[in-house]
């Protein structure tokens, strides 16, 4: 089996959303050719968006054994240790990834990401301040700066910088959830002292403390049930194209109500389907 296929397939689910289907992809794979870094990244990435924080962990310490001078390894390293809370060594492989490729935005925002997990909004605000200007295409990098700005009690820079990020991908869904989150910390603000609060709440809400996983980005249970939805969906339309053939065939009259069940089945599978897909947000 060619190596590039798979991974670039895997690569394809990831941003679909669909990290199950990728790890199952994935998993004979790397039993088969323990030695490739890549595929352990993407499984990184896959188990992390699972919520499966011990494997990622596991997945990212193999791609580190096997390179780890590597930016990308350090970088998922550093991502799965965030999630288990182990902050001193997410941010010392965040670090030292940017010290191997000092100019690649990714990198700094993934540190940025571990000093707000960390609960260091300040370090991460300044980590960002400089590469902001610079990666102005990058708008991952941009909620992570936002997100920062706000916990350091600077709500409009904030929202500029979001703004930034929408203007760079306007269905970005991190962005999209980090303003409503705004919205959100700012109806108890009617002063200094609330505002600092209410700054000093949102911070605590991107913290990741030890011993309590995170939230999940998209579950088994999620992904399951938007593959249904889009195979049931599938179905739908072609059963109403084939009563729409036997109709136009004069084979058979086919019911009002018969095509107006259709219809509706297939709306409702296209709704579920819209709805169970995960967020396409970067994990590191």
């Amino acid at each position: 089996m060619r190596t590039e296929p798979l991974l670039a397939e895997a690569d394809a689910l990831l941003a679909r959303g669909r990290a199950q289907h990728a790890e199952r992809l994935l998993t004979p794979f790397v039993v088969r050719e323990p030695e490739n870094v890549g595929a352990w990244h993407r499984m990184t990435r896959a188990r992390l968006d699972l919520g499966d924080t011990a494997g990622a962990l596991l997945a990212a310490r193999a791609a580190w054994n096997l390179d780890p001078y590597g930016a990308e390894s350090l970088l998922w390293l550093s991502a799965a240790r965030s999630r288990a809370g182990d902050h001193a060594e997410a941010l010392a492989a965040a670090a030292a990834a940017c010290r191997e490729d000092p100019g690649n935005p990714r990198l700094h925002n993934r540190l940025a990401r571990a000093q707000l997990a960390a609960g260091l909004p300040g370090e991460a605000a300044e980590t960002l301040r400089c590469v902001a200007d610079l990666a102005g295409y990058d708008a991952d990098l941009q909620v992570t700066y936002g997100q920062a700005l706000f916990a350091i009690g600077r709500p409009l820079s904030a929202r500029e910088a979001v703004g930034r990020a929408l203007a760079i991908d306007s269905g970005h869904a991190g962005a999209r959830a980090t303003l409503k989150a705004f919205a959100k910390a700012m109806r108890t603000a009617v002063d200094a002292a609330s505002l600092a609060r209410a700054a000093d709440e949102f911070g605590e809400s991107l913290r990741i403390h030890p011993g309590r996983p995170a939230a999940r980005r998209g579950g088994a249970g999620r992904d399951a049930l938007a593959h249904v939805a889009r195979v049931s969906l599938v179905w739908f339309l072609v059963a109403l194209a084939a009563v729409g053939v036997v109709q136009a065939a004069g084979l058979l009259t086919v019911p009002f109500s018969l095509y107006l069940t259709l219809i509706c089945a297939a709306g409702a599978a296209g709704c579920v389907s819209a709805v169970a897909r995960p967020p396409s947000a970067g994990v590191a």
